[in-house]
């Protein structure tokens, strides 16, 4: 429960970060500079309003200096952020995997948020959060000198990849655009399960990306992306197949 409560709290502070980096980077800013700011007035926010979903209903979702509306959308990435580290903990208790599974199911989770939020979501998201969670879990494999996790993550990120690559391909012939960033930590996940996992977490994913293609159509928006329901839809996939990997692995492993 320790474990369980530490997770969940570092992760409504990841989730708080997460918030920065899904406005932020599909708009060619800085995560570090300049410092959290309201998106109205442009105002520098203190610390003490920044408090993740603490401050947002302190403040009735207001912002304090130009009293304009705070999306309710801030306080739901962190507490989803801090429910899903929660989950992946109380799952695999304290065990060196939960970092690398905690920032794979973020990064999903923040390719999904771009995606509602009508922006294309930036490779670099992708790659950035799938190298540190892959180190993360490589880490951990080693640790436990298990290297099929090892090399199931390897062959989950490469099965990943060619899946999107080849979306990608199949959307220049239809001439449509169609977002596929967030397979890679999906079938990094599902690969550090293990082989039946890549399989089956990289197939579930492309079908909904493939179905949700077909039945919305080549809808594009003017900014490029792809349909935004679909494509948030295997960013939760993403997100979920961390949870769903972390029951496989923690029944593997037996803690």
């Amino acid at each position: 429960m320790t474990v369980t409560f530490v997770a969940g709290v570092f992760g409504l502070v990841i989730g708080s970060f997460l918030n920065v980096v899904v406005y932020r980077v599909p708009r060619d800013l800085s995560v570090v500079q300049p410092g959290s700011f309201c998106p109205a007035c442009g105002t520098p926010i203190r610390s003490s309003d920044n408090v993740p979903v603490i401050s947002w209903l302190v403040l009735r979702a207001k912002c304090r200096h130009c009293r304009e509306p705070i999306s309710p959308r801030y306080p739901t990435v962190e507490f989803l952020t801090g429910a899903l580290f929660a989950a992946l903990a109380w799952v695999l208790g304290p065990h060196w995997a939960v970092p690398g599974m905690c920032v794979l199911g973020a990064t999903a989770l923040a390719l999904a948020v771009i995606e509602l939020d009508g922006l294309p979501p930036p490779g670099a998201v992708s790659l950035t959060g799938t190298g540190i969670g892959a180190v993360a879990l490589g880490a951990a494999a080693v640790a436990d000198k298990r290297w099929w996790h090892l090399g199931g993550m390897l062959i989950g990120i490469a099965a990943a990849s060619c899946v999107g690559v080849a979306g990608s391909w199949a959307a220049r012939r239809r001439a449509a655009t169609v977002s596929l960033w967030a397979l890679i930590p999906a079938g990094a996940v599902m690969g550090w399960v293990g082989a039946p996992g890549t399989v089956i977490g990289v197939a579930g994913t492309a079908v909904v990306l493939v179905g949700s293609w077909i039945f919305l159509g080549d809808r594009r928006r003017q900014d490029g992306s792809g349909p935004k329901v679909g494509m948030a839809c295997a960013g939760l996939l993403g997100a979920g197949a961390a949870v769903i990997g972390a029951f496989v692995v923690g029944s593997s492993i037996g803690v």
